[in-house]
């Protein structure tokens, strides 16, 4: 209904249908593949393709992060919704505040410090075959393993759902 049909829209953020998106998706020959198939091709591509590193911004279009060739949690969310939605894949952005304690490491120096102190980590749910929502990204090994070991008072969890849906609406907004 309703709900599969916005989880399979194009968004500001979402453009599948720019030249640059549009061509990897057909050169890939994804569209070829089973659903299974498109959803496992597209995470690959974004894991295997995409090289972590920080972008100008999260609120970057998946054209441009593809441009870019690298982005992080939030920007490889955009592109890998981007990519499931050409695909003929529904899906959602999900995501939940952790300190920035848990990124020591992946974001050092000056840029550390300049951090806010919560920081958002997001993940795509693709809508796959029976109707199961997969995880499009598992949590990096690091960031699994400090969250494990967390304290409960370096989780922000109730503070990361306002940050969510102000993220989510940026992802969704036509």
């Amino acid at each position: 209904g309703a709900d599969r049909m916005r989880a399979l829209a194009e968004t500001i953020l979402l453009d599948f249908s720019h030249p640059r998106v549009a061509a990897l998706v057909q050169g890939r020959g994804w569209q070829q593949l089973t659903e299974h198939g498109r959803i496992a091709a597209a995470y690959a591509f974004v894991r295997d393709e995409i090289a972590f590193g920080y972008n100008r911004d999260d609120d970057l279009k998946a054209s441009e992060v593809l441009a870019d060739g690298y982005g992080q949690c939030n920007t490889k969310s955009t592109l890998m919704m981007a990519l499931l939605r050409a695909l003929g894949i529904p899906c959602r952005f999900h995501g939940f505040t952790i300190d920035k304690q848990l990124q020591r490491g992946a974001i050092t120096g000056l840029a550390y410090w300049l951090a806010p102190r919560n920081i958002i980590h997001s993940w795509v749910e693709a809508l796959g075959p029976a109707g199961r929502l997969h995880p499009g990204q598992a949590l990096p090994g690091g960031v699994a393993t400090a969250l494990r070991r967390a304290p409960r008072r370096i989780l922000r969890l109730r503070r990361g759902h306002a940050r969510l849906a102000m993220s989510t609406s940026r992802l969704e907004r036509r």
